[in-house]
């Protein structure tokens, strides 16, 4: 089975969830709540969705302030959503910082997931501020230690 295939049945695409909640201490200092989708450790497609998306939003950011009911889960599913109307789509990680969060992507079209980032970038009416480096990593070392 070739991966166009594979990528039109969302169940295989798209392991079950299985989230776990860690602690670990902000660059201040402080502890914070983060998560990690630990049913990507054993995932068979990595290669096929081999660029990794590290999404940084500032929260202290001067448009991001003024939107005072932000929710890390509504910033999650609105950057999952957008990418996922242009290809595969992962979600692997949310990493709170001392200003806002950072998420770990990782996306099957390198080129249609920039053309997004870009068309959300312009939106005026986006949702968050960001900033997004994108890098090829098909073995997912990015999230290896978040994974194991």
């Amino acid at each position: 089975m070739n991966w166009e295939e594979i990528k039109s049945d969302s169940q295989k695409v798209y392991p079950a969830s299985s989230i776990t909640l860690f602690m670990m201490d902000t660059e201040s200092g402080k502890p914070a709540t983060h998560w990690v989708d630990k049913a990507y450790k054993n995932y068979a497609f990595k290669e096929e969705c081999m660029f990794n998306c590290y999404v940084s939003i500032d929260l202290t950011d001067e448009f991001n302030a003024q939107k005072k009911d932000l929710d890390f889960a509504d910033i999650e599913e609105y950057f999952t959503t957008k990418l996922r109307e242009v290809g595969i789509c992962h979600i692997v990680a949310r990493i709170t910082t001392d200003i806002g969060l950072n998420l770990e992507l990782y996306v099957d079209n390198v080129e249609n997931s920039i053309d997004k980032f870009n068309e959300i970038e312009d939106d005026p009416n986006r949702l968050v501020n960001f900033n997004c480096e994108i890098r090829d990593d098909a073995d997912w070392e990015n999230v290896e230690g978040l994974l194991n």
